[in-house]
């Protein structure tokens, strides 16, 4: 599988030691408004729940961020972010285990975000949330262009003809298992394989 899988906009979040006391004070707030959001959804949001939830004063909510929309824009950014970083831990572990495989390079990640399913439903959170804001919804789209690009990229690169439509398939397929494994977290991890293995062949055949 090629390497552009993970050519996201950005590299992730720096190492915590690398960072400036104060980053690291903003990035846990973001940290926390994620959280927030999962458990509430956006409207959840206010500068005194992020701060309850990262356990510090309200006024260091403010300090960092003017609004209670800045909170939510920088939440989304700082979460592509930490995406960007997962997928290309998730590359590292694919290129040592020496194995190309689309599939597994997806189960892979699969494995590394329900992790944190909060995580992931603060993203579909946000997600739902940019459908009704067009500035939000702008971003979300150029995140997930480029997401689409970088897959379509390594289809074609595996013989799919048509790799912008593959991927739209693939992403489509992949989104509708974690919503199921998010509503129904008995669901076997590795159902994911025998679908995509249904799928994939037509999608490379051209």
């Amino acid at each position: 599988m090629p390497a552009e899988i993970v050519q996201t906009p950005s590299s992730g979040p720096e190492t915590p030691s690398s960072l400036p006391k104060g980053e690291l004070k903003r990035r846990a707030l973001l940290d926390a408004a994620l959280r927030v959001i999962a458990d509430g959804g956006v409207e959840a949001v206010t500068h005194r729940r992020v701060a309850e939830a990262a356990g510090v004063s309200r006024g260091t909510t403010t300090y960092h961020f003017d609004s209670r929309d800045e909170i939510v824009f920088e939440a989304f950014r700082h979460y592509i972010a930490t995406v960007a970083q997962k997928l290309a831990i998730t590359l590292e572990e694919q290129l040592s285990a020496s194995n190309g495989s689309i599939i597994d390079f997806l189960l892979r990640y699969q494995r590394r975000e329900f992790l944190d399913p909060h995580l992931l439903l603060a993203e579909y959170e946000l997600i739902l949330y940019a459908a009704r804001n067009p500035e939000l919804g702008r971003e979300y789209r150029a995140w997930e262009s480029s997401l689409l690009g970088m897959l379509a990229t390594a289809l074609e690169a595996e013989g799919a003809a048509k790799p912008m439509q593959a991927a739209r398939v693939v992403i489509g397929v992949y989104r509708a298992f974690e919503l199921e494994r998010l509503t129904h977290p008995e669901t076997d991890p590795d159902a994911l394989r025998s679908r995509l293995e249904l799928l994939l062949p037509g999608l490379l055949a051209g």
